[in-house]
């Protein structure tokens, strides 16, 4: 019986990426959201690329750990609304969300657990973490926030559901029901009491932060540590019926008339006029 194997090749690492920095600096992957202009706002052709990404830290056995982080102002403000608006207006699915583009991949496919990565992230949240965005820096195992950071869903605001599921396991269930169905917002400080966070500091501390983290995942054995994320995935892990349901749920409330509706009261600046179809 032959015996194929496929090494990974340094070359295949993703480069001229238009949304995101990628780098590698020893051992850590460094993935920076690079959309200041839109406060770091992602789009199917974003979550493309953050797809890349993981998929790349996953299989270059040289790199141990990554670590997550915005480009300006802004970790993440979630899904780029204007980006869904436009599409709405002339009666099409984003790219992401059209079954017939070769980029479909409902929900974005943007998040680590798209790719099943299994290998430790770190979250540098150097300023708001909004829907998708929050999204993000919770499936990173380990997050540092910078102290003038806030957290917040907005998912419902704008007439979507987004992955609320999600929230409900991965926070404690009070406060994912005040940023899900309050649309509320919690500081950094508030973060840090609820074990949201490992750490707050100053901005200018977050990144040296960050890596100091990373530092001690590297002085670790990378295959126990593997084997533990995949532990804390599979104990995360829903059920796939639920999984389905929520994607349905999602899809079913994102193509309504109030999901088209918020996306379009976003982008004129006033307040939706909902109409519960």
């Amino acid at each position: 019986m032959p015996r194929y194997e496929s090494p990974y090749d340094p070359a295949s690492m993703p480069k001229n990426l238009e949304h995101v920095i990628y780098e590698k600096k020893g051992h850590v992957a460094y993935v920076t959201i690079n959309r200041p202009e839109v406060r770091n706002a992602l789009h199917s052709y974003a979550y493309v690329e953050l797809r890349n990404c993981w998929r790349d830290i996953g299989l270059d056995p040289d790199i141990y750990v990554g670590i997550v982080t915005g480009a300006g102002e802004a970790f993440c403000a979630g899904r780029d609304v204007k980006f869904l608006a436009q599409y709405q207006a002339e009666g099409k699915r984003t790219p992401h969300e059209d079954p017939n583009n070769p980029i479909f991949h409902w929900g974005g496919g943007g998040q680590p657990s798209d790719a099943n990565l299994e290998k430790p992230l770190i979250a540098a949240i150097n300023g708001f973490a909004v829907g998708v965005g929050l999204t993000l820096a919770l499936q990173c195992q380990l997050r540092v926030m910078a102290d003038d950071a806030w957290i917040g869903d907005t998912h419902t605001k704008i007439g979507r559901l987004g992955s609320a599921h999600n929230l409900y396991a991965a926070l404690p269930r009070t406060t994912a029901a005040y940023l899900t169905l309050c649309n509320g917002r919690l500081t950094a400080q508030e973060c840090l009491q609820q074990a949201i966070v490992n750490k707050v500091v100053p901005r200018e501390r977050l990144m040296p932060a960050a890596e100091e983290l990373a530092q001690m995942i590297c002085e670790s054995s990378p295959l126990a540590v593997q084997a533990a994320v995949r532990l804390y995935r599979l104990t995360a892990a829903f059920p796939a019926p639920l999984i389905a349901y929520a994607r349905a749920l999602d899809q079913e409330t994102a193509e309504s008339e109030d999901g088209a509706e918020g996306a379009r009261a976003f982008k004129e600046k006033r307040k939706p006029v909902w109409k519960l179809r």
